[in-house]
């Protein structure tokens, strides 16, 4: 793999969406090379998994005969509503970024990742035991992921949550100071050695 071609033993790996599952998956399988887990905007699909592979493989279809073009409401969708009401610029440029993607590239990573990953839900028993250092954020708005974000955070012992508010899905290009802020307080707990398994107590308690 890459770190090993580039001597790296161990590492902070972080991604956003697809790049969280990824994330996620890098974690579960090599958690010895795995200093931590950042995890941004994970799991969206994962309640109605069958619905989400038919989406994204429709997604593909039109990609392949349509080009990106036929994305233009897909970017445009509600969880990413408040970054262009926001911050015009800042999501001109994402949309602009985006849509000159290649559309066959495009099309099969939502055909072969998107559209064949499980439910992150699927992978509770793997996760149960996963005592890497996990810190999942979202947005507010970023309504798929919000529920399976707290499923990790109860999910994973050694997870922590932060919620952005009045933010949706591209929640590290949306609300950038607030990201980085909590991922730089986050890398230096775990170079501290100070974030830890979550203690459960000894009983209820309000």
């Amino acid at each position: 793999g890459l770190l090993d071609h580039l001597g790296i033993e161990e590492a902070h790996i972080g991604g956003l969406s697809m790049g969280a599952y990824t994330t996620i998956g890098f974690g579960l399988t090599y958690p010895e090379m795995s200093k931590s887990l950042i995890v941004a905007g994970a799991g969206s699909g994962s309640e109605d998994v069958e619905k989400f592979h038919q989406n994204s493989a429709d997604y593909a279809d039109q990609m392949d005969s349509g080009g990106m073009e036929a994305m233009a409401k897909y970017v445009g969708g509600d969880t990413r509503a408040r970054f262009r009401h926001k911050d015009p610029a800042g999501y001109a440029l994402f949309e602009e970024l985006f849509m000159s993607h290649s559309n066959k590239g495009a099309a099969n990573t939502f055909r072969g990742f998107q559209g064949t990953r499980p439910s992150i839900y699927t992978r509770e028993a793997e996760l149960k035991n996963l005592r890497v250092p996990m810190f999942v954020i979202n947005g507010d708005e970023d309504e798929p992921c919000l529920e399976p974000g707290l499923f990790l955070k109860r999910t994973v012992p050694t997870a922590g949550m932060a919620v952005v508010p009045q933010t949706g899905h591209a929640v590290n290009i949306e609300e950038p100071m607030a990201f980085n802020q909590h991922v730089a307080e986050f890398l230096s707990l775990v170079e501290l050695g100070t974030w830890l398994p979550r203690d459960y107590g000894s009983g209820d308690a309000w």
